[in-house]
């Protein structure tokens, strides 16, 4: 085996034009103008994409969207939007001073979520009264005491009148586990075994609510139904007339709360 010379003689042996890197290549002009049409292409569809996804609220919004629409959009099928004053409409999607707008909370056209409830359809003196009790204090809510605290009288009357005006169809299911049967059971014959009336009785063959006392229930968002039951369980609400669903709420067990809240979402939406 021969040896490697280890000097540094081997040096002036090597190729002083050898370059160990091929040199650059240059990009052809297609694929550069591919390249480019790419971006432009990319970009323009993502400014569609969100120009399309971009929804406008308000009473404008709503009065020029399809009647076609689906009801998972319950904005584009509200009806009775363009009958209110201008003053209520600013409250219901600008709100007055610092206090927000009623949209906000309640969504463009009063269908609720969750943790608020459905104000479309409702009984306009019902609406009224518990306006006047967040105001007063009979009702405890400090969102809503702080909204009423900036609305006249004539301003609650006139929100009361245009959310019951508004026909919206329902898109609620049940949320809570409850059984509907038994749910079923309570809302049209109640419990008389423990003291609970049936629901219907008061608010309705449908629960589409009665005036002036007695809230529609059908459609109601089953978690604001059961949370409003188990407060006056609780006793932490207590301004139904003559404490009328205190004694009821209290009578009923969780599971059967769950059950009737559950219920009450599966009814149809019926004129009153």
């Amino acid at each position: 085996m021969t040896r490697r010379d280890k000097s540094v003689k081997h040096i002036d042996h090597v190729d002083q034009n050898f370059e160990p890197w091929e040199p650059n290549q240059p990009i052809p002009i297609f694929v550069i103008a591919l390249v480019f049409a790419l971006a432009i292409w990319g970009a323009l569809t993502y400014l569609s994409e969100v120009g399309g996804a971009h929804d406008e609220t308000g009473p404008e919004a709503v009065q020029e969207a399809s009647p076609d629409a689906p009801a998972s959009a319950p904005a584009t099928e509200a009806q009775g939007l363009q009958n209110a004053p201008e003053e209520i409409l600013g409250l219901v999607y600008s709100g007055k001073d610092d206090m927000w707008s009623c949209a906000s909370c309640h969504g463009a056209t009063g269908e609720g979520n969750t943790s608020t409830p459905r104000l479309a359809g409702q009984v306009s003196d019902y609406l009224f009264k518990q306006l006047q009790d967040f105001h007063g204090g009979s009702r405890d809510d400090a969102s809503m005491a702080f909204v009423v605290n900036a609305l006249s009288e004539d301003e609650m009357r006139g929100l009361a009148d245009y959310y019951a005006q508004i026909r919206l169809p329902s898109v609620v299911a049940p949320s809570m586990g409850g059984d509907l049967e038994r749910g079923r059971v309570l809302a049209e014959n109640g419990d008389w075994e423990q003291n609970v009336p049936a629901c219907l009785q008061c608010h309705g063959s449908s629960g589409e609510g009665v005036e002036p006392s007695f809230p529609m229930l059908a459609g109601q968002h089953p978690e604001y139904t059961f949370v409003q039951l188990a407060r006056w369980h609780a006793g932490a609400r207590g301004n139904s007339p003559q404490a009328l669903m205190d004694g009821i709420a209290q009578a009923m067990a969780p599971e059967d709360m769950r059950a009737v809240s559950d219920y009450l979402a599966t009814l149809p939406l019926r004129p009153r």
